[in-house]
């Protein structure tokens, strides 16, 4: 357990209504916007359920490479500081469990898993628990789901508990049908015992930075609803992207990469009315799946995109950067070797229009297949990709456009490409 200094842990009126339905429910799902602490409370609920009599519990998320590193290095050393620091607590990091003693005697075990690592997940799906928290839901394939279920079933003395969190996905999600319309995705009424309650970041607003409550008020209006609001979307009817599919990229892990570029789209002036300079960072892996790392976009001179590519460059260890030729076409390139002569520029040519181009890489994103990993959230960036409808388009959709421009030129042609 971290000997850091401990820090206070005060629930907050949302979170003890939270915790009240949860234990009055066998599956609860506390669903809101970014930063609301619905995580924290489940798993010190998990932990304080583990002090009471012997038995197991499992903490499991999509990608166990994301347990590990949010939940096991971030949220259970928190919590375990904040609220358990008189028990010797133990962690194994090697299997991904801790051991906590009980009040009574004995020892209670809490799991670490994901549902992409088939192994473990068999290992851990071989026991019997008496709590269940399914983080970031979300991004967890339904199948999995009634599977977890099936393993709430130990007869520890505790009443079975099966706790789910997600910032809310679009409603043709299974979560909004699970828990919203009472029915599998299939349309089956399933008949479990479930119940909701939404938690957003106004709720924790006393143990979050003014700064970071801005921002999320002034995310664009779709990323507004989800991560400040808290609501469940609907998809734009016309968009080539979906919530769902940018959902389903978030939930994936990267393998190791192989080629990196940054792709430009440049504006051709710096005033009030000029559209904004796309730029982004993307990656082939050894699997040939793209990864899309950075969107770097804004209002800038000339000068200044031209060093946040140079910039992006060296941070991500690009191999060269991709832009359009069609706004600028050598001014481009000037503008990034007068500040390193030795980046490689390749200039590509807008010979389809926007839509042709962006179809290809769109259907990266297919359910089905899914070869394309976003490395984080990207809120400006992915509400351009959701929002924009190419027969009612207005405005240069440049952040798109440099996804589009790296992704195409990464793996799209990616056997017609001539290395440079």
């Amino acid at each position: 357990m971290s000997t850091a200094p401990a820090k206070q842990f005060k629930k907050t009126a949302k979170q003890r209504e939270m915790l009240e339905l949860a234990n009055h429910h066998t599956y609860t799902l506390a669903y809101g916007g970014a930063r609301s602490a619905k995580t924290t409370a489940y798993v010190r609920n998990t932990f304080l359920r583990a002090t009471m009599c012997p038995s197991n519990h499992l903490i499991v998320r999509s990608c166990l490479n994301h347990v590990r590193t949010s939940i096991g290095k971030q949220t259970v050393p928190f919590v375990l500081n904040a609220c358990f620091k008189g028990l010797n607590i133990k962690e194994n990091r090697t299997d991904g469990f801790w051991t906590v003693p009980c009040k009574g005697g004995g020892e209670s075990l809490v799991w670490l898993g994901g549902t992409d690592d088939k192994e473990r997940m068999e290992k851990l799906l071989g026991l019997q628990y008496s709590t269940i928290l399914a983080n970031e839901c979300s991004q967890i394939p339904f199948d999995a789901i009634p599977l977890l279920a099936t393993r709430l079933a130990e007869n520890s003395g505790l009443t079975l508990r099966f706790y789910l969190d997600a910032n809310p996905p679009p409603k043709r999600h299974w979560l909004y049908k699970m828990f919203f319309e009472g029915t599998f995705p299939d349309g089956e009424p399933h008949g479990w015992d479930t119940a909701t309650i939404q938690v957003n970041p106004i709720d924790n607003a006393d143990n979050l930075p003014f700064e970071y409550l801005r921002m999320l008020q002034k995310l664009p209006k779709r990323q507004r609803d989800r991560f400040w609001n808290g609501l469940f979307l609907t998809d734009i009817e016309g968009a080539l992207w979906t919530d769902q599919m940018l959902n389903v990229a978030k939930g994936k892990v990267p393998a190791e990469l192989r080629k990196t570029v940054v792709a430009v789209d440049p504006a051709v002036t710096n005033n009030t009315g000029s559209d904004e300079c796309g730029i982004g960072v993307c990656s082939l892996d050894v699997n040939d799946e793209g990864v899309v790392h950075d969107d770097l976009s804004g209002k800038m001179s000339t000068k200044t995109w031209a060093q946040r590519v140079v910039n992006a460059c060296e941070t991500y260890h690009a191999n060269y950067v991709v832009a359009e030729s069609n706004q600028g076409g050598d001014l481009v390139k000037d503008a990034i070797n007068n500040i390193d002569p030795n980046i490689k520029v390749k200039l590509v040519h807008a010979a389809k229009g926007k839509l042709a181009r962006a179809e290809p890489v769109a259907q990266l994103y297919e359910e089905g297949i899914e070869r394309v990993c976003h490395t984080k959230t990207m809120p400006k960036l992915e509400a351009e990709l959701t929002e924009t409808v190419f027969a009612n388009i207005k405005a240069s959709p440049n952040r798109l456009d440099w996804l589009v421009w790296g992704l195409t030129e990464l793996m799209i042609k990616k056997k017609m490409r001539i290395n440079i």
